[in-house]
């Protein structure tokens, strides 16, 4: 982060890698206006970023060091730190204490829900959550499950960790969310002597009760959860694996198969409930397209890798006709780009993709007069297919949208503004709810408690699919970001608050070596209030891969009498449990 502030302009320019740069600009000017640094002499520029996943949309006070520092100075003032600095301060997550309890009846049919959290939170708090929700979205606990009483309840903690809270590749606490559940309904299944992907089918929502009201308030606005889970099973031969697992058992061998049917709340969100700080959690789009046909168009939300330039320019150009290279996007400078509350929590496509439709929408409407007046038609008398307007019965008559555009700016109906463009924000009337279920195998080595992945399944529904290898990629990294928790991650204290792993020669992160060959899939459902029904995906598998891998392991385990195993289940704690329960003798 490099702030540059010029005395002599009294303006301040900020180059920093940031998820969403307009807020941090609004925030900078509430906390150094008084002595001059009001909003308009604030410029904030967020260029490529290597991954956010929710640290960079924190304000640090390594930044409000180094600002005042530049303002004190006069000079540009850069604050870097290394990987050691940042995994010992920064923002951390799911550090979450959950006490859980599930009513069913003897049958398996989910009555109630309810939870306990205690949320360690180190000694401030670093979740940008919205005003509303100060536990964000943990109240999607309920899960993809048709019962009608629920009840959560959540306690913070301020300890002498680093700054905590933050959603760390999730919409908002989604993730703890989830993994509660999930767990509850595998130890339920376990509780009761049910096939775990039975009792799953036996309680979804389902897809005619869509909207569906949560018992915690939420409005799911589409679903269809059975045919996700059945595909992941097909694919896996989920049956055949049972068999596979009983004949192990008999043998002494360890196997398990962990499933998670998970539904995600993300594309924060309508106005009426979302906020941070007051600002109201829409975006924005602008597209201006020049007389010769090509656009640029501008965005108030910040990729860090997902993939905006393409999608963006798809969206567009499914709109307009204009072909997607020839339409240029540009995020991350406050100066440029329309206002807007950045990229995390999945929210890009819900609401600024959306803000991109509606906007080339408008345009097209705009085409439309153009065309009637440039073909002496009324407007009705026109029909659209992708990349032109034509005289109903009459196709040769016709423009494209090349031609309307330079008539925009040089032969546009008397009255009507020239040029091309258009800006629109975006308030989502609801938030979008992907789903997917996800089928984890593992076996475990008795000897040394080693844990090996031999097939994870993941079969995603985010709705309308703009681009199917930006979802492609989004779905294999955060799989294996979703490994991270399950296996791997976990910053570890003495009594006395020493961060004891505090580099990665200590903190183990998964690489291409750990991580399994991810078998995707995907069903369609679409979301019946976004424009093109999209409903976001990129943190879909960080959601359902721990709960995935937790329950495989602790599958692969139930017969000696585990019902649970905190994360990240390691080696070590497999080879303890096994000592424990006499299978093997500690040397």
């Amino acid at each position: 982060m490099s702030p540059d502030f010029d005395p002599i302009e009294a303006h301040l320019t900020m180059y920093m890698t940031t998820q969403a740069p307009h807020a941090i600009r609004t925030v900078i000017a509430l906390v150094a206006g008084h002595v001059g640094l009001s909003e308009e002499k604030i410029r904030v520029i967020a260029s490529d970023i290597g991954g956010g996943f929710g640290g960079k949309v924190p304000v640090y006070p390594g930044y409000v060091i180094a600002i005042a520092a530049s303002v004190l100075i006069g000079k540009p003032v850069k604050w870097i730190e290394d990987r050691m600095e940042n995994l010992q301060a920064d923002s951390f997550a799911r550090d979450y204490d959950m006490t859980c309890e599930l009513a069913a009846t003897k049958d398996g049919k989910i009555q109630g829900l309810r939870i306990k959290t205690l949320a360690d939170h180190g000694y401030t708090d670093a979740a940008a959550n919205p005003s509303k929700y100060p536990a964000g979205m943990f109240s999607i606990c309920t899960g993809s499950y048709d019962y009608g009483v629920a009840f959560t309840e959540m306690d913070a903690v301020y300890t002498n960790k680093p700054p905590g809270g933050v959603a760390y590749r999730c919409s908002f606490r989604v993730t703890e969310a989830v993994h509660a559940i999930e767990r509850m309904v595998d130890r339920l299944a376990l509780e009761i002597g049910k096939d775990s992907a039975q009792l799953r089918m036996e309680n979804f929502i389902k897809k005619e009760q869509f909207p569906y009201h949560s018992p915690l308030g939420w409005e799911y606005d589409s679903g269809d959860y059975g045919p996700a889970l059945q595909k992941a099973m097909d694919i896996i031969g989920y049956d055949e694996l049972r068999k596979e697992q009983a004949e192990k058992r008999k043998n002494g061998e360890l196997m398990g198969i962990g499933i998670c049917s998970f539904t995600e709340v993300v594309g924060a969100g309508p106005s009426k409930d979302f906020d941070i700080l007051g600002i109201k959690m829409f975006d924005s789009a602008e597209i201006r397209v020049h007389p010769t046909g090509k656009a640029i168009a501008r965005f108030g939300t910040k990729s860090q890798g997902q993939g905006h330039e393409t999608t963006y320019a798809q969206i567009i150009a499914q709109e307009l006709g204009i072909p997607d290279e020839h339409i240029h996007i540009e995020e991350g400078d406050t100066d440029t780009a329309p206002y807007g509350l950045g990229t995390y929590a999945s929210r890009s496509t819900p609401t600024a993709g959306a803000a991109a439709a509606v906007a080339a929408r408008k345009l097209r409407d705009k085409a439309r007069k153009i065309a009637a007046y440039l073909l002496e038609v009324s407007e009705e008398d026109l029909e659209w297919e992708v990349g032109k307007f034509f005289v109903k019965g009459a196709p040769e008559k016709s423009k494209t949208i090349q031609e309307l555009v330079f008539a925009a700016y040089t032969n546009h109906p008397q009255g009507m503004e020239a040029g091309f463009e258009a800006t629109h924000y975006y308030d989502p009337p609801n938030l979008t709810f992907p789903f997917g279920s996800y089928i984890c195998v593992v076996d475990i080595d008795k000897e040394t408690g080693s844990i090996k992945i031999r097939r994870f399944v993941a079969i995603d529904d985010c709705g309308t699919i703009i681009n199917p290898m930006i979802v492609q990629g989004q779905i294999h990294g955060g799989l294996t970001q979703g490994l991270a928790p399950a296996m791997f991650e976990e910053l570890i204290y003495d009594e006395d608050g020493n961060m004891l792993n505090g580099s990665f020669m200590d903190y183990l992160v998964p690489t291409s070596v750990e991580s399994p060959k991810w078998e995707t899939g995907h069903t369609i459902t679409p979301c019946p209030h976004h424009p093109i029904g999209a409903k976001g995906v990129g943190e879909s598998p960080t959601v359902g891969a721990p709960p995935a891998i937790a329950n495989a392991i602790i599958d692969a385990l139930s017969h000696l009498g585990v019902t649970h195993i905190d994360i990240p289940i390691t080696p070590l704690k497999v080879w303890n449990i096994l000592v424990e329960k006499g299978v093997i003798e500690a040397v």
